[in-house]
């Protein structure tokens, strides 16, 4: 969560900022004492990182991630772009409305740079937003300014929340890169209060698997984050016009393209040439720097929303990925 002088992010100004988290061992409140967070009851600390609480180890498996979205902060965001990609994907999936989200308590699970995160925010609602990595902090430069954000940086297996506190739950690009998908997923409704309503996507299998990526995934995942990032911003901008030019053959190009493993954002009509380059450099390492990638079957989903008991459930594919929305 964002420290700030002004009004806490996303809070009655009456209220202190901290007074909805909740220490990870023994569930009661904490108070700020200097640049830490100490619990009221076992003293148990968490340190504020750059006005950022964090919940979890500095070093952990998101820190690939934290690489990429500090890297590139403003790439995916619509602000930057000039192009509307990120608000059609929330409201075309989600099926929400601005008008519903406004003054709700919103759950954002894996805010990477913050692409939704600008989204969610300008509906009104109020977000509370977390990334395992130290993406949270290229989220904060670009987000910062809107007074409904709260920001902080913890685990999706472990959030320092009270349980059915919040109306909607929003997690998108993120599960899949969990060791633990299905308890990533179980875990998230924890949060969402009966008859709230959710969006959660995840990579669909067997189609995201048949991607030649996963040829390359054994040894660029155990590449430094660093080098592989040098080695992806040399190649793909000389593998993409190959793709593209694959991409544009009649009724088979998406699947020509695919041959070629470099992302390509053809279908987003972006219109800036040094925006579609960063697109791709992006993603390309997206793809192959991950320490985990584990797509879901249909299947698997349905059982899975089903053994929580939630209501309303929809399951579609888009492009490679299951979007699964509903009420709890």
């Amino acid at each position: 969560m964002t420290l700030s002088k002004q009004a806490p992010l996303g809070i009655d100004p009456r209220i202190p900022w901290h007074s909805v988290l909740r220490c990870l061992s023994c569930r009661t409140g904490l108070r700020v004492v200097r640049e830490e967070l100490v619990c009221e009851v076992c003293a148990a600390t968490y340190p504020i990182d750059r006005g950022i609480a964090r919940f979890v180890p500095e070093d952990n498996y998101g820190n690939g991630f934290g690489y990429q979205w500090n890297r590139h902060r403003l790439t995916q965001l619509d602000s930057f772009s000039g192009v509307p990609v990120s608000h059609e994907r929330v409201m075309k999936a989600s099926g929400w409305t601005a008008e519903e989200l406004r003054g709700k308590n919103l759950l954002e699970c894996g805010s990477g740079a913050g692409r939704f995160t600008e989204v969610l925010c300008e509906t009104g609602a109020v977000v509370t937003s977390f990334d395992i990595s130290s993406a949270v902090h290229a989220n904060a430069a670009s987000n910062g300014r809107f007074p409904n954000l709260r920001l902080l940086q913890a685990s999706i297996y472990d959030l320092p929340f009270d349980e059915e506190s919040f109306d909607f739950l929003f997690c998108f690009g993120v599960i899949q890169h969990t060791p633990d998908v299905e308890g990533a997923f179980k875990t998230m409704f924890r949060y969402l209060r009966p008859g709230g309503s959710f969006c959660i996507d995840v990579y669909a299998a067997p189609i995201a698997y048949l991607h030649p990526r996963h040829l390359l995934r054994p040894l660029t995942k155990r590449i430094d984050p660093s080098r592989l990032y040098a080695i992806v911003e040399k190649t793909a901008p000389k593998l993409l016009p190959l793709s593209m030019a694959l991409s544009a053959v009649p009724g088979v190009g998406p699947c020509l393209a695919r041959l070629v493993p470099v992302a390509n954002h053809r279908h987003l009509n972006l219109r800036n040439k040094k925006i579609i380059r960063e697109w791709s450099v992006l993603d390309t390492f997206d793809w192959l720097a991950p320490r985990y990638e584990r797509p879901q079957t249909r299947q698997r989903l349905q059982r899975w929303t089903e053994e929580l008991g939630l209501r309303e459930v929809s399951i579609e594919r888009h492009r490679g990925v299951h979007v699964i929305r509903g009420i709890k």
